[in-house]
């Protein structure tokens, strides 16, 4: 198969960007774009990055790249039609258009229809790459309207009895604290304990890993919070704290390692 033209794709993308408020329109061509670039294994997308379970056109990342980048000017332009647009694509079902329609809902500003969104979309998922994304993606809005409710949100789906909710839960939160806020840091610290108890593996991964970055951007904080664990809370997360100790930079690794030996 031949390469992808860059210059057609760009026009492509441009005018598939164009029918944004006509969101039948806009579903219908993108399924053809996607379909017309299906299965050039040159170069898989960044849907390939999280192992998933759903069909997927195997198109070239770039193609994704210069959709996303064409939506937002008209995303910007036609706001209004944003949220119905990423409805019509995520109802087509494959993995790309999916993690399309979750960039999509990311770009609108009426967060509340975000939030409507994004709760039914996760009672329709479990798959890791798509949930990734909405985690990324489509919470952006809600980390920047109403930061209550979505701190209340996150401890939610943290909480929750289904393992893929509350692994949704640690990456919404892992989304959130790579922005480094002040808001994100005090509530990863305050939220964190909630994974003591965790019996999930992929859970407990998920965790481990954003206690990592935050013991890599702000070491004195996260050896802070290690110091007023109660004996009680070392020894319910103890399996949690041990997991973690080897992505944890040398210095809060060493003082976590003391901590639980000295327990």
């Amino acid at each position: 198969m031949p390469a992808i033209n860059i210059s057609r794709l760009r026009l492509q993308a441009f005018e598939l960007a164009g029918l944004l408020e006509d969101h039948a329109a806009f579903q219908k061509s993108l399924r053809a774009l996607l379909d017309e670039n299906s299965h050039r294994l040159l170069r898989r997308g960044r849907s390939m990055a999280i192992r998933s379970a759903l069909p997927a056109w195997d198109v070239p990342g770039i193609l994704i790249r210069e959709l996303e980048a064409a939506l937002i000017p008209a995303a910007r332009e036609k706001n209004a039609g944003v949220i119905a647009a990423a409805a019509a694509v995520w109802t087509a079902g494959k993995l790309e258009e999916k993690q399309l329609a979750a960039y999509l809902a990311g770009l609108s500003r009426s967060s509340g229809d975000v939030r409507t969104l994004l709760l039914q979309w996760l009672e329709e998922t479990n798959d890791p790459a798509v949930l990734q994304d909405l985690a990324v993606h489509t919470c952006s809005p809600l980390r920047t309207s109403n930061l209550l409710l979505f701190r209340a949100d996150i401890r939610t789906w943290i909480e929750a009895r289904e393992p893929p909710r509350r692994r949704f839960g640690w990456m919404a939160l892992r989304a959130w604290t790579d922005e480094k806020t002040s808001e994100s840091v005090f509530a990863a610290f305050e939220l964190l304990p909630l994974v003591f108890s965790e019996t999930d593996p992929e859970t407990m991964r998920l965790a481990s890993g954003l206690l990592a970055r935050l013991a890599e951007f702000y070491p004195q904080e996260t050896q802070g919070w290690m110091s007023e664990f109660t004996p009680i809370q070392l020894q319910q997360g103890r399996k949690f704290l041990r997991m973690a100790v080897p992505q944890l930079p040398e210095e809060p690794a060493a003082f976590l390692r003391d901590l639980l030996h000295g327990d």
